[in-house]
């Protein structure tokens, strides 16, 4: 389908049969639109099974005549809503899909002035015994209400209605009927609260074309809609396929925040209280806690170091300094920084760097065996220990003086050890026995971000990243200009990576992730480079390729990562920050 951009929307225009697979998500559930009315999936928060559409289809007609699949139409996508219009021979026909920021449930709004509507609502996954002439259909596994009453057909998994002007529906699967008939009496509330929520968002100054407009809205939304409520769980789940079982994962969870920081600082609050319920008695951190708080895969190198990042940042925003004091269990939230940082000493050695072990992927780059000293994971620790630092300046100065000599060794270490001067970059990685990695890969920019790198090497590192890893720049990788690479040039030898990132330009071998491309170009905004091309050609091979929601990473010779990913949020962060010095300073 062809894609354009107004008024912070993203606009798509083709035919009525073509999809255009829209993921929408709220506290409850996560859904995905399809473009043609329907609904392609239905995830709900915290079930042990999500329940997956096998197909939910709106089969209209319009004044006695069916509505042709080859009807032109447009589809517009902002925030929880896509609305598509129909153009029929007597008069245009929309269907709007919407969620509110609570419900189990997905709305639908169908209008069209002064049309006869005929409805069928098909779903396959729906059970349900025969009842008709109803206005609320109640089935073994869903809940489907209706402004206009009708019949289900047990036969054919189908409810069929009719009405002038307009009809309302309200989808569920769930059997709290008294919570489903509540949400449905306030449909109009609902509307309007969702277009309220859209206008709510100011879009930043640097946003002035159309397409960043759209990207910022889009980016910033991808955060609100994975925020999860399920008990005493209330965090930001990684992505709409992150909830079976449901997790927030300490790295995705830094990144989904910053363009949070300011306008919801109160779920930020949430996020790291339930990271902090994560934390070993001994300090590890694995890489998400899950709804029940026990551990996803433990002990990680860069989760503690987002950690202490996330708190740090969210101090800098809100001078809430009551959330050191904070207690899980019987220690502080305070007590908790150091459990984490006295763990990571543990893995020095006497560079004052961390050490990786053979096969040890436990960092962002997980089908990626990096071993010794990998330049991120030692940023990462740099940053750390700095805002470590500071936490302790005013509480204890033993602390204080212990964590600002033991940041300075790391800086130093990391430039003697990492960087080569000959390329002009961070190396990827260097064993304790000299090997090297020496391919450029993007998270090194943190070097940059954090101030590991001196202002004249931070120059270098944006010069090489700007010729290596812009693919419109840099044609030997062959694939055109989708952005940013991770990585260039890829993985020397099979035992580097597995799984997708055995295969060049895959996953953690040169797809762009776009979380890690908004950091670069913030990197670039702080020295006057052009930010705004990594971003904006990032954007548009997404939405060419039918890609409405930030995805998680993708190149032309791998399929696309998940959809709606929560930390490519940080693409937002970037419109909002750049120009203003260095946030993370």
């Amino acid at each position: 389908m062809k894609t354009r951009f107004k008024d912070g929307k993203i606009i798509a225009e083709g035919k009525y049969f073509e999809t255009a697979n829209y993921e929408l998500g709220n506290e409850k559930i996560g859904v995905t639109a399809d473009g043609c009315g329907g609904l392609s999936s239905y995830r709900v928060t915290g079930e042990a099974a999500s329940r997956l559409v096998s197909i939910l289809s709106l089969d209209l007609a319009v004044n006695g005549e069916r509505l042709s699949p080859y009807l032109p139409k447009i589809v517009e996508m902002i925030g929880r809503m896509q609305k598509i219009t129909v153009k029929t021979s007597a008069g245009e026909l929309s269907i709007t899909t919407f969620l509110t920021h609570d419900v189990n449930g997905v709305f639908f709004l169908i209008e069209g002035k002064r049309l006869a509507i005929d409805l069928g609502v098909n779903c396959r996954d729906a059970k349900c015994e025969s009842r008709g002439d109803t206005d609320c259909v109640r089935g073994a596994n869903f809940l489907l209400s209706s402004s206009s009453r009708g019949d289900w057909v047990r036969e054919n998994d189908t409810f069929y209605t009719s009405a002038k002007d307009k009809i309302k529906l309200l989808f569920s699967f769930s059997s709290d009927e008294m919570a489903h008939r509540e949400a449905f009496l306030s449909f109009d509330k609902a509307f309007s609260a969702v277009a309220r929520e859209i206008r709510s968002v100011a879009i930043p100054s640097s946003a002035r074309s159309e397409a960043a407009k759209a990207m910022y809205l889009s980016a910033y939304f991808t955060a609100i809609q994975n925020y999860k409520t399920c008990g005493a769980f209330k965090a930001f789940a990684a992505g709409v396929r992150y909830v079976d079982p449901l997790r927030t994962y300490y790295r995705d969870s830094y990144f989904t925040v910053l363009p949070l920081l300011s306008s919801r600082p109160d779920l930020v609050r949430n996020e790291i209280l339930t990271l902090a319920r994560g934390i070993a008695a001994d300090g590890a951190c694995p890489s998400a806690v899950k709804s029940d708080f026990t551990a996803f895969w433990g002990d990680h190198f860069d989760s503690p170091c987002f950690f202490v990042a996330e708190i740090s940042d969210y101090l800098k925003v809100t001078d809430d300094d009551a959330l050191l004091d904070e207690k899980i269990g019987d220690r502080s939230v305070l007590d908790l920084v150091k459990s984490v940082l006295d763990r990571l000493e543990k893995r020095t050695d006497e560079t004052g760097l961390l050490v990786k072990g053979d096969y040890d992927k436990r960092d962002w780059a997980d089908e990626v065996n990096r071993v010794g000293y990998v330049t991120y994971v030692e940023a990462l620790y740099y940053r750390a220990l700095v805002l470590a630092s500071r936490l302790f300046a005013s509480r204890d100065e033993a602390l204080f003086v212990h964590y600002t000599l033991q940041a300075e060794r790391v800086r130093k270490a990391i430039n003697a050890l990492l960087f080569d001067e000959k390329k002009g970059y961070y190396v990827n990685y260097r064993t304790t026995d000299g090997r090297v990695e020496d391919n450029l890969s993007i998270d090194t920019i943190f070097t940059v971000l954090f101030g590991v790198a001196d202002a004249e090497r931070a120059r270098r590192v944006l010069d090489a990243a700007e010729r290596l890893l812009e693919t419109k720049n840099n044609t030997e990788q062959g694939g055109g200009d989708f952005g940013v690479m991770s990585v260039y040039p890829p993985y020397k030898l099979p035992r580097a990576a597995c799984h997708k990132s055995a295969r060049m330009y895959d996953y953690h071998n040169g797809a762009n992730w776009c979380y890690l491309t908004a950091m670069y170009a913030y990197a670039k905004s702080l020295y006057h480079m052009d930010w705004q091309t990594p971003l904006l050609s990032t954007y548009r091979y997404m939405t060419s390729n039918g890609h409405y929601t930030p995805i998680e990473y993708f190149s032309p010779c791998c399929p696309a990562g998940s959809p709606l990913q929560a930390w490519s949020a940080a693409l937002a962060f970037v419109w909002e920050k750049a120009g203003k010095g260095n946030f993370f300073a």
